[in-house]
Order: C-alpha cells, then structure tokens, then sequence
C-alpha cells in the first residue's frame, strides 16, 4: 500500500534540490568562497577548431563535433542553460565541448553579486565538465580582490579562455586588462589561451613569450565577412 509522504518524519522526507547543489556533487572547494575547483582532467586537451554561440548553436542544423561552443553573448542568451542545466547535457555531447560560462561579472556589482555570478560560471563549467564533456575554463571575474580565490579554483598548466568582444574598449579597460593577464600567466602558467573577440591589442605581444594565444573571431565578424564574399 502507498504511504503518502506527508506521512514519514520530517526528517526522513526528500527536500527538493532547489539550490542546485547536484552541480557540484563530488567538487573540491576553495577555502573562502567555496567555489567548486576545476579538475585539470575536465580539461580539452586540444585548441577548439570553430567556436559558436551556444544561442546560434543551440538553432544550428549542422555538424557541431569539431565546435566549441561559447557564452560570449548576453546573458538572457544562455539563461536558460542555468534554470535546466540536465536538459542540455546530450547537446553539449554533440559538441567539442564548451568554454567556461560567462554570465556578467562587472566591478561595479554588488560584491556579494560578483560572487554569486562567479560561482555560477564555476558550477555550470564543474557539472559539465563532470558529465564528460571537454571544458576550457573561462576567466570573468569581478574587482582585484576577488581574482586570487577565483584563480584558485582553475587548474594549472592547462587551456583557460577570456573574451575580449565588446567591453575592452577605453585606454583604461585595457590597462585593467593588461594587469589581469598578468597575474593570470604568473599564477596559472596555462598551456595556452583561447581568446574570443576582436581586439589584437599589442598587449598580447607582451604576453607571447610567457604562452601561445590563439585568437577567434566573434561570430558577428565572421558572419560579416562570409556576407561581404557573397557580395564581391
């Protein structure tokens, strides 16, 4: 006969997973924060070959095992990856694999906003990464004195990925970003760096000896140009 749970104690009854937490079964955390660290066997052992969208490739009809997807775009793009992260796992399957998540983190957030917004960025890229799909970390992080424990939680001498598309605009976010390389080569020694955007700032040349980059276009740029050869 069923017992309707009502029935059982309290404590015996199932609470529902409301917060998440199967993202980070298994993770080992960072001491402060507790953001669930990347293990270097998540890791693509390889550069991607394309990157898309996940909002373009999410559409796509093609062949996607040779493309890394990416979340380089606004966040209500990929939002719905974070409400139902389990429903897109056999799509991300089909893939290369993924860069790390990219929800906004913007220095003039709330901090405890900044964190919130790292540590979902860190949890989506730990969950697929424990589903066996390839992962290059992506590294979005708030003010400078978040940057230390965030570094932390990504493994060393592997891939990690930054995006440059849109926001490195001024002299000023330029220089921040000069000093934020910086501290990300000293620290994580990477194997090498993905960058998605159109900026080829000479600030990378003085990173070149230290570690390859490798440079994409954003998919708005190759879009254009695959135009522009219909028309010429």
């Amino acid at each position: 006969m069923f017992t309707h749970i009502d029935s059982f104690p309290r404590a015996l009854r199932q609470v529902p997973d409301a917060f998440q937490s199967f993202l980070v079964q298994g993770a080992h955390f960072t001491p402060a924060e507790e953001y669930p660290i990347i293990t270097a066997g998540m890791i693509a052992s390889v550069v991607p070959k394309k990157i898309m969208p996940f909002d373009k490739a999410i559409s796509y009809r093609g062949i996607l095992k040779d493309t890394f997807i990416s979340f380089y775009s606004p966040d209500r793009t990929f939002e719905r990856v974070r409400r139902n992260p389990k429903q897109y796992v056999r799509f991300f399957k089909r893939t290369a694999g993924i860069i790390g998540f990219d929800f906004s983190v913007h220095s003039d957030m709330p901090i405890i906003k900044q964190k919130s917004q790292m540590n979902d960025n860190l949890s989506l890229t730990y969950y697929f990464g424990q589903q066996g799909i390839p992962v290059i970390p992506n590294l979005r992080c708030g003010i400078d004195d978040l940057l230390p424990e965030f570094l932390s939680a990504i493994p060393h001498q592997n891939y990690v990925a930054i995006g440059t598309h849109g926001f490195i605009k001024e002299t000023w976010q330029q220089y921040d970003w000069f000093c934020f390389l910086e501290q990300v080569l000293q620290t994580l020694h990477p194997k090498g760096v993905i960058v998605y955007g159109s900026l080829r700032n000479p600030m990378f040349d003085c990173f070149k000896s230290q570690t390859p980059f490798y440079f994409y276009e954003p998919w708005i740029c190759q879009r254009r140009k695959k135009a522009l050869s219909y028309v010429n």
